[in-house]
C-alpha cells in the first residue's frame, strides 16, 4: 500500500513541471487567500492531527521533505483566534528544496457518506517560520467514473486514468499563524482531458488531498505547519 501511494505522489509532481526537465520559476498565484475569512457551518475534517500520529488517517510522505507530528504549545505566533483553535498538534512539512521543488505528503479522503459536491472550498490553518518558509501547493482528485479509487496508468509514471486532478499554489511568507480559505473554482485542472475537467466530487468524490512544499528560491529551505484541514460550504 505504501509502494502505491509513493508512485501516486510521484504522478503528482510530474504534472505539475516538478520533475524531468528543469521547470521555469513558479509564477507569482493570482487571488490569494491570506486574508481573515468568515467561518463556515458544520466543516468536514479531513485531518487535525489530535490523535499525534499520521498513520490514522494515514499520510504518506514523498521525496526531500520531512513530515512530523509537532505540538502546539510554542507555536503561539499570528492570528490568536487561530492560535487558540489549532489544539495540541499539527504537522509539520520540512525539505530542501532543489531546482524549486522539496516534495510533499497526502493522505485518502473519499467517504461514501458524505457529499463532497457540498463543498465551495478548503480551509487550511497554515503556520508560517517567517518570508521564506516556501510555497504551498495544495492538489485535490475528484472521482469521475464513481469507483471510489483514483485508477492510475503506471506506464505514464502513474498519471489518473479517469479522475481529475486540481492545483492551488499559495506563498507561506508570514511568522505565525494564519487561517487560509481556498475555493475549489480557484484550483487549477493541471490534467486536461482526463475525467471531465470539471470540480464536481459529488458522493465520497474527493478521492484524496495532497499538500506540497516548494522553495521562494531555486535552492532553498521549506518549512511551514498545517493543521485542521477541512473542507466548508
Amino acid at each position: 500500500m505504501k509502494k502505491f501511494f509513493l508512485f501516486l505522489a510521484l504522478s503528482s509532481f510530474v504534472l505539475c513541471g516538478f520533475a524531468g526537465s528543469a521547470p521555469e520559476a513558479p509564477a507569482p498565484d493570482e487571488g490569494q487567500n491570506n486574508a481573515p475569512v468568515a467561518e463556515s457551518p458544520n466543516p468536514y475534517v479531513i485531518a487535525n492531527f489530535e490523535n499525534g500520529n499520521i498513520t490514522s488517517p494515514e499520510w504518506w510522505k514523498f521525496d526531500s521533505v520531512t513530515v512530523t507530528i509537532a505540538k502546539n504549545a510554542k507555536l503561539t505566533a499570528g492570528d490568536k483566534k487561530v492560535s487558540k483553535e489549532v489544539g495540541k498538534y499539527s504537522l509539520n512539512i520540512k525539505g530542501k528544496a532543489t531546482n524549486w521543488y522539496a516534495g510533499g505528503c497526502g493522505t485518502f479522503v473519499a467517504n461514501p457518506k458524505i457529499d463532497f459536491s457540498k463543498y465551495s472550498a478548503i480551509r487550511i490553518d497554515v503556520y508560517g517560520t517567517g518570508k521564506d518558509s516556501g510555497k504551498m501547493q495544495v492538489e485535490v482528485y475528484d472521482d469521475d467514473n464513481g469507483s471510489g479509487q483514483l485508477e492510475q496508468d503506471k506506464n505514464k509514471n502513474y498519471a489518473p486514468i479517469a479522475d481529475d486532478k486540481f492545483s492551488y499554489q499559495m506563498p507561506v511568507d508570514w511568522k505565525g499563524w494564519k487561517r487560509v480559505v481556498i475555493p475549489f473554482n480557484e484550483f487549477d485542472d493541471v490534467n486536461p482531458g482526463v475525467g471531465d475537467d470539471i470540480w464536481n466530487p459529488g458522493v465520497g468524490g474527493l478521492l484524496q488531498v495532497q499538500v506540497i512544499a516548494i522553495s521562494s528560491k531555486k535552492v532553498g529551505n521549506c518549512d511551514f505547519f498545517v493543521d485542521n484541514i477541512v473542507v466548508v460550504k
